[in-house]
């Protein structure tokens, strides 16, 4: 019998939960945990995540150091001539608008889908600290491919929301989503994806291989030839996950570990948290803390516009903007901003915080595979330059931050969310419930949020809130929109702490369909 794993895992569906505790009850440390839940995930909250997604991993094993695994999309076109007419139809890109919060316009169809990066991530994760065999770490997604599974609330809400429109364009995708053509599958239905018993067959024989150079990889770059598509064999031949090392910033008597660039989302949170930390009010009168973070969101927004989306944002420069030099600039304008996560602990101090996305994704499915394909070169926010301005091979920016963090009181905890854009707000806003009032880890995860969007022309930025803010001072600065509840526009955090004496929590919020499991 396998020594069980002592361990909690934190993520956005019950189902991708179970598969985690299996494989502590198996023996397999954080880094099996954490595949083993990822690859369910890319199942059970496909249009979060997808085997065609990017993804990022950040790890502390025991007490090393965390490093960051970095599973970016890449920008695909490295042997052909990307101005050349795609197949009779030309490239397949259509523009789309989500009805989702105040309309999101994007790009869409078979020309908007990026190289692919969580496979790679997620064995790379498994190599460099997996401690149970691939088979083993891969069977839950097996079988759960066989016999299908729960339908997840948060997809079926959010497809009951945008409509099949833009999952229209092809049958197989539009049968997938909505079976009767009309209507998701409601909660808890039965669901499967269709060809992907024969996927995870293939990613078990073969691991990610299959998806880089074998049966896979053939399926993906025939779609994408035959269908107005960029990818081909050598782009996902030539694609490898990166191992970085990752930014670093004090708070409060905390070390926290935040996803480095290329990505934009560990350096936007750790500008966010640092200026909130030493703007936020000791005894605010009513609505103060609400206008620090609307005024930090609403800076941060100008700052990423002018420094942290150029094409001179580098490592150095992220790490600058860390230190309290570059912070200090930017205070005196306080004064007067589709994805899953999921977290790990385990008994032995080790931390996993992994978050993967398929953006909006683009209405495409993988024939025969139950892939269901991103639109990485298609969300306006990742391609700050424009569309299709990045050179092949160039790693496309992410919102994306995992964090791990290590009191220096020996407490350690691992911590994310999805949501696009909300991803920074929402973290910084749980670490100050946490860090700066001393609230209950629940209680951070579970208190209300605000989110800052940038203005229309012309117009005042849009401060959006949840029940429990005084709005009231944002009012001459801010359009102010309030929702009746909390909602999960407003993200899904997912925390895990290892306590100073060794004992394990989570939570998971509850805005999404989240699930905490304990093992041992």
């Amino acid at each position: 019998m396998p020594v069980k794993t002592r361990a909690v895992i934190a993520t956005d569906s019950p189902t991708t939960a179970e598969a985690g505790a299996r494989i502590a009850e198996e023996g397999g440390n954080a880094a099996d945990i954490a595949v083993a839940a990822g690859l369910v995930a890319t199942m059970t909250e496909a249009l979060m995540c997808s085997l065609c997604g990017s993804g990022f991993a950040m790890v502390a094993m025991g007490g090393e150091d965390a490093e960051l695994i970095d599973g970016a999309h890449t920008v695909p076109g490295l042997d052909r001539d990307r101005g050349r007419d795609r197949g009779a139809g030309g490239l397949d890109v259509v523009e789309h608008l989500l009805p989702y919060g105040s309309g999101v316009r994007v790009r869409i169809g078979r020309g908007t889908v990026a190289v692919p990066g969580a496979p790679a991530m997620l064995e790379t994760l498994w190599e460099r600290h997996g401690r149970l065999p691939w088979a083993e770490v891969v069977a839950p997604s097996v079988e759960l491919a066989r016999s299908g599974w729960p339908a997840s609330k948060t997809m079926s809400d959010y497809l009951a929301r945008v409509g099949p429109g833009s999952y229209a364009r092809q049958e197989e995708c539009l049968r997938a989503y909505f079976p009767d053509g009309r209507n998701p599958a409601a909660p808890g239905a039965p669901f499967r994806l269709p060809g992907m018993d024969r996927t995870m067959e293939a990613i078990a024989r073969e691991g990610a291989r299959s998806v880089y150079e074998g049966e896979l990889a053939g399926a993906i770059a025939n779609e994408m030839r035959e269908h107005g598509g960029l990818i081909s064999r050598r782009d996902l031949q030539a694609y490898r996950a990166e191992v970085r090392r990752p930014l670093r910033l004090r708070s409060r008597g905390w070390t926290l570990d935040l996803n480095p660039p290329p990505s934009v989302g560990g350096a936007a949170l750790g500008v966010l948290i640092g200026w909130l930390d030493r703007a936020w009010p000791g005894e605010p009168s009513p609505g103060e803390r609400a206008l620090v973070i609307a005024r930090a969101q609403r800076t941060l927004l100008e700052l990423r516009a002018d420094v942290i989306e150029s094409g001179d944002f580098d490592d150095a420069m992220a790490r600058s903007l860390l230190e309290e030099t570059g912070l200090l600039p930017w205070l005196p304008r306080l004064s007067s901003p589709g994805t899953t996560q999921l977290s790990v602990a385990t008994g032995d101090g080790s931390l996993v915080s992994m978050a993967m996305s398929n953006g909006y994704d683009a209405g495409v499915v993988i024939p025969g595979t139950g892939i269901l394909c991103n639109n990485a070169l298609g969300e306006p926010e990742l391609n700050p330059g424009g569309f299709m301005t990045l050179p092949p091979g160039a790693r496309i920016i992410s919102n994306m931050a995992p964090t791990v963090a290590l009191a220096d009181d020996g407490r350690r905890l691992a911590f994310g969310t999805p949501g696009a854009a909300r991803i920074t707000t929402a973290m910084a806003q749980t670490w100050a419930w946490l860090a700066f009032e001393g609230l209950d880890p629940g209680d951070a995860v579970a208190a209300p949020r605000l989110h800052v969007e940038p203005p229309a022309e012309g117009g005042r930025p849009i401060a959006r809130s949840e029940p429990g803010f005084d709005t009231s001072s944002l009012e001459p600065f801010f359009e102010v929109r309030s929702f009746d509840h909390p909602d999960m526009y407003f993200g899904g955090v997912k925390l895990v702490m290892v306590g100073a004496d060794g004992s394990l929590m989570g939570r998971a919020d509850l805005r999404r369909e989240g699930a905490v499991r304990e093992v041992g």
